[in-house]
């Protein structure tokens, strides 16, 4: 009590520890779900992988809110997990304050009360909170000198989180000694496996808050003690528990298994069509979001892997605020980067709505055309990822080059500098190539090769823009001289186009005066008439494209200043990094110069105690020649005569 006492003014100095979860997004944020539709067996067994995935992008675009559908179709065991969490993290601010205010006692009870809490929650997302509960547990026996506890405890918490991180705010120096090395006893004997199973149901398998994969799996490389497993499939009631070599996990199937499955199976159904997004509205409405975003997907035998469909749809009327097609392998880091682009491209921006705030919709009319337009969006956002990524690559030549130019000659640095300098140059000069390329053709598909039926398909869907031109040739088909005129318009208002099959048979000969002689005047008076009604469809049509035009350069305006934000944040990061390395590499001379002085600092003192040391033997030579000689003269001298008489 003494010691704590006495560190409590240090304590006090230090900055202020956040141990508690991170703060909700904002309530700006739309909420979010996601959806991935296998469209065949292939894509059947990478369901849960390519949900977590999707649901990961969702997470680090930070724009969304997510829900996660595992949990909007179990919302009753979700609100009883969040409550716990809830209450734990109560639990862990009340001990933080306890602890500050010196009352270790209550802060150890309230620390116990919010791990024991946390456990009970979600522990795929609390786990880390957990982990710093009870860290801050054996901080509080650490206050109270209970030595025992802390050793006890310490143990259990490292073999389950080795990663768990033990503040010098609230340890002693001794005390993170001991902690270091109890970390690494346990990582050296971590040599176990867990097999995980969960019955029929592939699930998303989480290990002590980390996720490992798809059940069945084995895990390797563990320590001894129990570890906490988490298994969640969208319509099953999550599963969870303590296990040590095998964890046999049982998914209770919901109620809502089979409305999602009727989702499902009308969506893959008609995965291009108007019945696939009034599928996902519902979903929403039920799981509460304000958008969903659904991936489809189908596997194939061939080498281009899979075709996947992505899209974010606004439940409130059914706009598609992202879409993107394109191939997406069966695995390997090929498969994982191409799932990031398509994702990213639905999910960083939002599609622009039609004339009058109407929803734009993905609904194909005409299939070579809505193909060709969607393959230039796709080689479009292909071009922009390629060029931003030579433009990286140049900036970090660029980089490597000045810290070349920086090197001595012979530091053993440069030329490590100076090959990494010409792979990123390369690199990026293929890099802007390619994607020139690429947006060229893009371009050329989405707004100049598509035509009219391009828009179809695209921004357009559910307007149907095909019969547009009907009206053109409704006039001219029309004779209006003949007697049974009046009658005939006056049925085919509503529908022109099927007129002349339901007319009378003296109708149809009135399509065919172009051919004869005596026509000609029949024929001009029509087309006289149907001019001005020509030149206001062809002015209404010269408006849409000069709109189009417009829109167009605005998103391409937009593009580019997206484009050089990119690159100015990546110029001040490289900047940031090069002021790091120059810093880093001032601190590297700077320890080396102390290095420096410090062993000329040993070798002069070295040098002075031998020459201390010589002196000293110097002098007691010339103390014991001295010596020796004062001897010889107190000693008489022999007389020679003497010597001889002897």
């Amino acid at each position: 009590m003494v010691g704590l006492l006495a560190s409590g003014p240090a304590l006090a100095q230090q900055p202020v520890v956040r141990l508690l979860p991170r703060v909700l997004p904002s309530a700006a944020a739309p909420t979010l779900t996601v959806l991935v539709v296998p469209l065949d067996a292939a894509a059947q067994a990478q369901l849960p992988q390519l949900t977590y995935q999707a649901e990961q992008a969702v997470a680090g675009t930070e724009r969304f809110q997510l829900v996660r559908l595992a949990d909007a179709l179990d919302a009753q065991g979700a609100r009883e997990r969040d409550a716990k969490a809830a209450a734990a993290a109560a639990a862990l601010q009340e001990g933080q304050k306890a602890y500050d205010e010196l009352d270790t006692q209550q802060a150890l009870k309230q620390f116990d009360q919010a791990a024991q809490l946390y456990e009970g929650s979600d522990l795929s997302r609390h786990f880390m909170d957990m982990s710093r509960a009870r860290v801050m547990k054996i901080a509080a026996y650490v206050a109270n000198g209970d030595n025992k506890a802390f050793q006890r405890e310490l143990k259990e918490v490292l073999a389950r989180n080795p990663r768990a991180e033990f503040s010098s705010n609230f340890f002693p120096p001794d005390e993170l000694a001991v902690v270091e090395k109890v970390r690494r006893g346990i990582l050296a004997e971590a040599t176990r496996t867990l097999e995980v199973k969960t019955g029929d149901v592939p699930a998303q398998i989480f290990m002590d808050g980390q996720f490992q994969g798809i059940s069945p799996m084995t895990l390797s490389g563990l320590t001894s003690s129990e570890h906490f497993v988490t298994a969640i499939a969208p319509g099953y009631a999550s599963a969870q528990g303590r296990f040590r070599g095998e964890a046999a996990l049982k998914l209770e199937p919901l109620p809502t298994a089979s409305k999602l499955k009727a989702w499902v199976d009308r969506i893959a159904a008609a995965p291009e069509g108007a019945d696939r997004d009034a599928a996902l509205r519902e979903l929403g409405t039920f799981a509460g979001t304000q958008q969903v975003m659904a991936l489809l997907v189908r596997g194939t035998p061939s080498i281009s892997g899979q075709d996947a469909i992505a899209l974010r749809v606004e439940v409130s009327d059914g706009h598609n605020a992202g879409y993107a097609v394109g191939p997406l392998p069966l695995s390997g880091d090929a498969g994982n980067t191409a799932l990031q682009a398509l994702l990213a491209s639905v999910l960083q921006t939002d599609a622009l709505r039609g004339k009058g705030g109407k929803p734009t919709t993905h609904y194909p009319t005409q299939g070579p055309s809505a193909g060709r337009k969607t393959a230039g969006y796709v080689l479009l956002a292909t071009g922009a990822a390629l060029v931003a990524g030579g433009i990286y690559f140049g900036l970090e030549a660029s980089s490597k080059a000045d810290d070349f130019k920086k090197l001595p000659q012979r530091d053993p640095r440069a030329e490590k500098l100076r090959s990494d300098g010409k792979t990123y140059a390369l690199v990026a000069d293929v890099g802007v190539i390619a994607g020139l390329a690429s947006a060229g053709a893009g371009t050329w598909l989405a707004f100049l090769g598509g035509g009219d039926g391009a828009d179809s398909g695209g921004k357009k869907g559910r307007v149907t823009p095909a019969p547009a031109p009907r009206p053109e040739t409704a006039p001219a088909a029309r004779p209006e001289d003949k007697p049974a005129t009046p009658a005939a318009t006056g049925k085919t208002q509503d529908k022109p186009a099927t007129a002349p099959a339901a007319g009378k048979p003296e109708d149809k000969p009135a399509a065919a005066p172009p051919a004869g002689d005596k026509a000609t005047p029949a024929t001009a008076a029509p087309q006289g008439k149907s001019t001005p009604a020509s030149r206001a469809e062809e002015e209404k049509r010269k408006r849409e494209e000069e709109k189009k035009r417009a829109e167009e350069e605005r998103l391409k305006r937009e593009e580019e200043e997206r484009l050089k934000r990119e690159e100015e944040a990546k110029r001040k990061q490289a900047e940031e990094d090069k002021r790091k390395g120059e810093e880093r590499l001032k601190r590297e001379e700077e320890e080396k110069r102390k290095q420096e002085e410090e062993r000329k600092k040993r070798e002069e003192e070295e040098k002075k105690k031998r020459e201390e040391e010589a002196k000293r033997k110097r002098e007691e030579e010339e103390r014991r020649k001295r010596e020796e000689e004062e001897k010889k003269k107190k000693k008489p001298a022999l007389d020679e005569d003497d010597l001889r008489n002897y």
